[in-house]
């Protein structure tokens, strides 16, 4: 009588079934090998791969969008050719760098007009949509100098608090050299006119010790050193 194995086979589930197929394979090859391993694992590797692919194609279409949300930004914002259109995009992007340029093209305007007070106003919003924008360096830079612009509006104006506001940006070490300069540069001429030596020779030593020998601005300078006798043998400050 033939013998009943049904009794002997593991049931359903039971890893013994993989030590069967195991010993099936002990003398297989890789190519067997490599179909055993698609037979257990499928059902993982088909969903690894399904996640692989979507996800860079999720980023793909998001790195799209965003460029062509880049593009229809930059259109939009060359097509604002008057304050009134600036001022509403910037008002509409705030957060992005080009609301900050936005602001910026107005009160660069306002200032060559001569409108000096409507100007460091807009410099000041210009220089807080900056803020707004994140710390890129052009996005910082652009913040320096709007502050720098609004102080020498301030300074046409007769603002008592320009000269501070300048110094602030002198003394700036994160400031770019050509912007902290131009500020040295200025007060030292402010100085000057007020016929305020020792404030003068500050603010051209400040230049020699914290600008680079080449600096942009050494010619405008040696200029002004030229031109005031009393800055190449300074009298003393009182005190000293």
């Amino acid at each position: 009588m033939p013998e009943d194995r049904s009794s002997k086979q593991p049931p359903a589930g039971d890893d013994r079934n993989l030590v069967v197929v195991d010993e099936d394979f002990v003398n297989a090859d890789a190519e067997d090998r490599l179909w055993l391993f698609w037979e257990r694992n499928q059902g993982v590797i088909v969903k690894a791969t399904v996640a692989v692919v979507v996800g860079i194609l999720g980023y793909l279409a998001f790195f799209f969008w965003n460029e062509a949300q880049r593009e229809a930004l930059g259109e939009e914002f060359t097509a604002c050719q008057d304050e009134a259109a600036r001022r509403a995009f910037a008002g509409r992007h705030a957060g992005e760098p080009l609301a900050a340029v936005a602001l910026t093209d107005v009160a660069d305007d306002l200032k060559r007009a001569g409108k000096f007070a409507d100007a460091a106003k807009a410099y000041d919003e210009a220089r807080r949509l900056a803020g707004l924008a994140g710390d890129a360096p052009a996005v910082s830079a652009l913040a320096v100098r709007a502050r720098l612009y609004a102080a020498l509006c301030r300074l046409e104006t007769g603002d008592a608090g320009a000269t501070k506001a300048l110094a602030e940006v002198a003394d700036d070490v994160s400031a770019a050299e050509t912007l902290r300069g131009f500020a040295m540069l200025t007060l030292a001429n402010v100085a000057v006119a007020k016929g305020d030596t020792a404030e003068a020779t500050k603010w051209l030593n400040a230049m020699d010790k914290k600008l680079r020998a080449n600096h942009v601005w050494k010619a405008d300078k040696e200029m002004l050193v030229r031109s005031e006798p009393s800055l190449i043998a300074p009298v003393a400050p009182a005190g000293k």
